[in-house]
């Protein structure tokens, strides 16, 4: 289901950017190699097509919506756990990308800092780009209990070479930077649909570390 939804909606992106289908096909099955990579638990193509999902009733918010689907499909391409420049990599095959399909160096710019925003999940421009990309990317906090409890446990799966101890400190540490966070969302609609419940989970989770 990711991958079909994923490629009508790439498909939709090359038509607006006005890139050659076949050339776009290539780098859209670089994308689902990487995010299918066998260690991905979370950040994979399920990811993705949930950010599009929650994006879609606010297109007409965006200032440059076919910037934000741009930051979307690359802000995770490259991800090691056992790394810590995971944004700054993404970022950097975001920009070369867009670079060889003739975007302008302003466009690039855009895209590079989007998706260098989702490291701290603090936005670097006060925009609605920024707003609903941050929102979407740590939605998943605010979502059922069950739901969460398996984002939980698909984290812990992407570190699973971290030894029990040492993976209950990190998260204690992410989850506690994440609760300083007030609001937790930058948008009203994310904030009255997810705020409460993301408090309610990070705090059960915490309980369990």
């Amino acid at each position: 289901m990711s991958k079909q939804f994923l490629q009508l909606k790439w498909n939709k992106l090359m038509e607006q950017s006005d890139i050659d289908q076949a050339k776009g096909q290539i780098y859209f099955d670089e994308l689902c190699h990487y995010y299918s990579e066998t260690h991905r638990a979370y950040h994979n193509l399920s990811h993705i097509q949930a950010l599009f999902q929650l994006l879609k009733p606010y297109e007409e918010e965006l200032k440059h919506p076919i910037l934000v689907n741009w930051a979307v499909f690359y802000h995770d391409i490259i991800y090691n756990p056992k790394r810590k420049d995971n944004e700054l990599k993404s970022a950097e095959v975001a920009v070369e990308v867009m670079k060889n399909v003739g975007f302008k160096k302003q466009e690039q710019e855009l895209v590079f800092g989007l998706i260098m925003a989702t490291k701290d999940h603090k936005a670097t421009a006060n925009t609605a780009d920024f707003y609903y990309l941050l929102d979407a990317d740590i939605a998943i906090l605010g979502s059922e209990l069950a739901s969460y409890q398996q984002y939980s446990q698909a984290i812990r799966q992407e570190y699973k070479h971290v030894p029990g101890f040492l993976y209950r400190i990190g998260r204690k540490k992410a989850l506690k930077h994440l609760a300083q966070k007030t609001p937790f969302f930058y948008t009203h609609v994310f904030r009255a649909q997810f705020e409460e419940q993301a408090k309610k989970n990070i705090t059960w989770e915490l309980s369990t570390l």
